[in-house]
């Protein structure tokens, strides 16, 4: 009986990503495989490159047309030593976290499953069982209360440098209007647009090409009116975000918000505190970012009663998004305290010397 034929995985990998770059294969969507997708792609590619180099042999894919059960067994067994090992090279040589490794599996799952649907090849379904249990990381955010001092406390906003000052404008329209950041930097004043009684920002995101349309509130368009003559054709001035990045963290520690925060990740199920590069524990203001911005505009809508649809509409996220999902069970835990403060209140003693006095 002639031997079942082999296909050598790492040439496999790379048409995968081959197809993926050059549009033979799109999205779900109909739309091309984004960029940063395609960086994924390449990482684990490097992975898996890297780890076969650790292996006595090279990472083989047997096909199945017309197997023996003898045969499903055999293969069922190859890649449970396969999904085993290669987890363990990810944690305990690569040292990655729950999230990443999670990810890693997540676009070798999505090639095998190009093999089998697209390129129509008897693989077997063996990837399926590649899991790996990544915990959300809860996104870091303003609480509307911190987001009123910077719009609102003008002595605050005296004491800070010129930079600084910018950088603050930045932030706060970016925690207005839900932009991704490379969107908020390309915002053009051809965007801007101008109705009776209204302003909103009108333009198609880069990263899934949906309209959006904001609505702005004053001190939004006040930023506008600030940098009007200075940004040319953009709205606000321009940062990359590495100087944003660091701009940002020493705003927030000016505003005294440098109070501990560990940053925590998972391995393997475990929680394991991430610290600084001096061994410090993380505070609330090292972990702001560009993205905090984002972040802090779509929890603040939801935590102000605007609904779950509308705020999608305004953020481009798609309906059932896990990643959207993660900002609604951030705002639950918020309203969660608050219903507990109001508990509290509620049993509070009260004053009877008012109702002496009366």
């Amino acid at each position: 009986m002639a031997q079942s034929k082999q296909l050598l995985l790492l040439p496999e990998f790379q048409k995968f990503i081959t197809a993926s770059s050059t549009g033979r294969r799109l999205m779900p969507s109909g739309k091309k495989i984004r960029k940063g997708t395609l960086v994924q792609y390449h990482c684990v590619y490097k992975l898996l490159e890297e780890y076969e180099a650790t292996t006595d042999a090279p990472l083989r894919i047997q096909l199945l047309n017309r197997s023996s059960l003898r045969l499903l067994q055999k293969e069922k067994n190859y890649w449970d030593r396969f999904y085993k090992k290669f987890a363990a090279f990810l944690y305990q040589k690569k040292k990655y976290y729950d999230q990443y490794t999670s990810g890693v599996f997540k676009v070798v799952k999505t090639f095998f499953h190009y093999l089998n649907v697209e390129r129509a090849l008897p693989v077997g379904e063996f990837h399926k069982k590649f899991r790996i249990p990544a915990t959300p990381i809860s996104p870091v955010i303003l609480t509307p209360e911190q987001l009123r001092i910077l719009i609102s406390d003008k002595d605050f906003e005296c004491s800070l440098p010129r930079s600084l000052q910018r950088t603050k404008d930045i932030f706060v329209f970016g925690c207005t209007v839900a932009l991704r950041f490379h969107d908020l930097m390309q915002l053009r004043k051809t965007n801007i647009q101008y109705t009776q009684g209204a302003v909103n920002i009108v333009l198609h995101t880069q990263k899934t090409g949906a309209e959006i349309k904001v609505p702005l509130p004053q001190y939004a368009i006040d930023i506008i009116n600030k940098y009007k003559r200075k940004a040319g054709r953009y709205v606000l001035p321009r940062l990359s975000g590495t100087n944003l990045n660091l701009q940002v963290k020493a705003l927030m520690k000016l505003a005294g918000w440098d109070y501990y925060l560990p940053k925590i990740r998972h391995r393997q199920g475990m929680p394991v505190e991430i610290k600084g590069t001096g061994g410090d524990t993380y505070r609330f203001c090292d972990h702001v970012t560009a993205h905090t911005m984002r972040r802090t505009a779509i929890t603040t809508l939801l935590m102000l009663g605007v609904d779950e649809s509308s705020v999608r509409r305004i953020s481009g996220h798609a309906p059932g998004s896990k990643e959207f999902y993660r900002y609604v069970v951030v705002v639950q835990d918020y309203l969660n305290a608050k219903v507990k403060e109001a508990h509290i209140r509620l049993l509070a003693p009260v004053d009877n010397s008012v109702s002496k006095v009366a």
